[in-house]
């Protein structure tokens, strides 16, 4: 553990009793689940961290913002730019709006969530660790959404729609290939290959989207454990000490669900966060005070969100304004 944390008055914490803790948590305790136990977690956080099953039996954990048909609003701005080309001006903008709106109300959810989780582990609430839990939670959940949800998948369809419809609008092969469909149907049907024409874009972005879900997702986790993540735990680390496993924790547990509890007990090992079999929290990477380790993160943070504006301007200076 970090001994210096236990000899600065700053970062003494008082914990409550073992036995308090599991008397807490005894309406969730249950067998390990074979993902934990190959994952080498001991202790009861470890045995029902999630307590997913009983609350969503009891109706007390539904995730609405990722759980229901209201996810559905965080690819308003995907669907905005596939159909950019039959909405008014403000179609688009709105779209972002909406997609942005629900950002910020799933983050706010998530730091609710990781400030309830947080105390559950620890049973403290005076120093200032459950505010420490709703930042981070909330800060990692907008920064992961406003990238993963809104700005790369946006560019990456603006630049699909606009890239085909360049090709069929635009370009000696679109020319050749409408000659050459329009000789084989007949004039007759020339208005409905237009029409046909004109929708292609649109469908060529929406059959993208679910194509490039998960390969924006993983690129952005991986960019948040690199820079934004460790920083928080630095951060946590600084002022709490140990206990500031149970704030990392937290904050990853906020937006998991049972689909993604191996990936929490990743990360948990990528920012150096374990728990040990009394429940106790430990952060076996010493905080970043060096100057360099900031700005290095901060630049991998700044060059992965200017990527989507860059791949906007570029899309609007190759293939022109979808309109």
């Amino acid at each position: 553990m970090l001994q210096r944390c236990y000899n600065n008055p700053r970062h003494t914490r008082t914990r409550a009793a073992p036995a308090a803790r599991r008397a807490h948590r005894s309406g969730r305790r249950g067998n390990l689940p074979p993902l934990k136990a190959a994952a080498g977690c001991v202790g009861e956080l470890c045995e029902d961290p999630w307590g997913q099953d009983e609350d969503v039996a009891n109706g007390e954990d539904v995730d609405i913002y990722r759980d229901t048909a209201l996810r559905y609003a965080g690819y308003a701005n995907e669907v905005g730019e596939s159909f950019a080309v039959f909405l008014p001006p403000f179609g688009v903008p709105l779209s972002y709006a909406v997609a942005i709106t629900y950002v910020c109300f799933d983050s706010v959810d998530k730091g609710k969530r990781a400030q309830k989780k947080e105390f559950e582990f620890t049973q403290v609430d005076d120093d200032g660790s459950p505010a420490l839990a709703f930042g981070s939670a909330a800060a990692d959940a907008m920064v992961w959404q406003l990238l993963a949800s809104v700005a790369v998948p946006g560019s990456v369809i603006h630049t699909t729609v606009a890239a085909t419809s360049h090709l069929i609008h635009d370009t000696d092969v679109g020319s050749a290939a409408h000659a050459t469909v329009l000789a084989q149907v007949g004039q007759d049907l020339a208005p409905a290959l237009d029409v046909a024409e004109a929708w292609t874009p649109t469908l060529v972005g929406l059959a993208a989207i679910p194509m490039i879900v998960h390969p924006i997702d993983e690129a952005i986790h991986k960019l948040l454990n690199v820079s934004l993540r460790p920083a928080i735990r630095d951060v946590a680390t600084l002022q709490l000490g140990d206990a500031a496993g149970a704030v990392v924790r937290a904050m990853l547990m906020a937006s998991g669900n049972d689909d993604t509890q191996q990936e929490v007990l990743e990360d948990e090992q990528v920012l150096g966060v374990t728990v040990d079999s009394n429940d106790e929290f430990d952060v076996t990477i010493e905080p970043a005070k060096d100057v360099a380790t900031w700005t290095t993160r901060a630049a991998i943070l700044v060059c992965g969100a200017s990527a989507p504006f860059g791949l906007f301007a570029i899309s609007d200076a190759v293939f022109g304004t979808v309109h």
